[in-house]
């Protein structure tokens, strides 16, 4: 029902209701009104007890449409700037018809003139509205870049009771001191699942080209070929470098669900404890902030690795809502790198050499400097790193 003929209907049923002389003639009609207009009855009572409505439906004047003789200009002048909207072309409207007299596309009277230079801009945006842009939308399409990879990248997750030593998971810590505008550094962690090897590298930016070369540098520097690498989705990771390293190299590359975090629950853990805990949540923007972090990440990954032991989950038993989760017995990652026989014997050797050569608390205090001076501290290679703890 339109509002005239609900204000109509209210009249006549204003004046029944007071002309009603019985409750049951009122009743009837307020159930009459609720039931024809949905009222409430409380409102619809309200409504009848007030005076019949004496306004009259809004008229509007029908003005002839000005600026006429102008249209026509004003229509080359929204193609010759590639038919801007409303807000743009009103400053410039005169100005472009006056060029384009100078370049013979159109003659002005004085007429004309005056109209181009009275013209409102809602005035302006309302004759626009009419006309239909011939423009193509040349809208870039909306597909994410890395949309064609997502067939080649199976959706998976390592088991928690992974044995085979080699599954490494990665992920990006970003360094932006709560802020995400600009350029700021990021922290590229990789983790064996199995053994809980872990390394750490800085870089500035996540660009695929950056993020690519610290991961071969890791993968090179690893005490053995792993057969599997796991990632998120970022664009980072989930590109054609990538792709094709891992089918050169025989490696199996698995991404995790969108918005899961725990499928890559190895690699959050390290950011946590490795890169949250050391360095903190500081913005890093320089390539000497970068530097720095390097430096911490040479003697920190050292001393993890070779130092540090941790415990490993090797049984889950729910009850009810709660699980029971057994731990083996506390070891580095070095020795459970031996103990899983993955490592050749030079490898393991060195890497024997190396522990017994460092001193562990002399390496913790080299780190602790390292962090209590920040960025401008002097550059500490893994070589005088391990010199330093001797």
């Amino acid at each position: 029902m339109s509002l005239t003929s609900r204000r109509e209907y209210l009249n006549t049923m204003c004046r029944r209701y007071r002309q009603a002389v019985s409750r049951e003639e009122k009743s009837r009609i307020i159930g009459e009104v609720v039931s024809v207009l949905g009222y409430h009855r409380k409102y619809a009572i309200q409504i009848l007890n007030n005076e019949p409505s004496t306004a009259r439906n809004p008229v509007r004047r029908k003005r002839p449409l000005q600026y006429l003789e102008a249209l026509p200009v004003i229509r080359l002048v929204w193609e010759a700037l590639d038919y801007p909207c409303a807000e743009r072309l009103h400053p410039v409207l005169l100005p472009t018809a006056e060029l384009l007299v100078t370049h013979g596309e159109v003659s002005l009277s004085l007429e004309v003139r005056q109209q181009l230079a009275q013209i409102s801009r809602a005035t302006l945006a309302r004759r626009l509205a009419k006309w239909r842009s011939p423009k193509t939308n040349r809208a870039l399409p909306h597909h994410k870049c890395c949309s064609g990879l997502s067939s080649q990248v199976p959706v998976e997750r390592y088991d928690w009771d992974e044995t085979q030593p080699g599954a490494l998971e990665i992920d990006l810590v970003e360094h932006n001191g709560g802020s995400s505008l600009g350029h700021f550094a990021y922290t590229l962690t990789v983790v064996d699942v199995v053994t809980g090897y872990s390394r750490r590298r800085a870089l500035l930016g996540r660009s695929q080209t950056a993020v690519f070369r610290e991961l071969k540098t890791i993968l090179g520097e690893w005490p053995f070929w792993p057969w599997g690498l796991h990632t998120d989705n970022g664009s980072e990771f989930l590109n054609n470098h990538l792709v094709r390293f891992c089918r050169e190299n025989d490696l199996v590359f698995t991404r995790s669900r969108p918005y899961r975090k725990n499928d890559n629950a190895h690699a959050e853990q390290k950011n946590r404890q490795y890169v949250r805990e050391i360095v903190g949540y500081e913005r890093y923007d320089t390539p000497e902030d970068v530097a720095w972090l390097n430096q911490v990440y040479a003697c920190l990954d050292t001393y993890v690795n070779l130092f540090l032991p941790l415990r490993k989950v090797v049984a889950k038993e729910r009850k009810g809502a709660r699980v029971r989760k057994s731990f083996d017995t506390a070891r580095t990652p070095l020795q459970r790198l031996i103990e899983a026989g993955v490592l050749e014997d030079y490898t393991r050797a060195r890497l024997e050499h190396q522990r017994q050569s460092i001193n562990p608390l002399q390496l913790h205090r080299q780190l602790e400097k390292l962090l209590a001076q920040g960025p401008s501290s002097p550059a500490v290679t893994p070589e005088t790193a391990t010199a330093a703890a001797n």
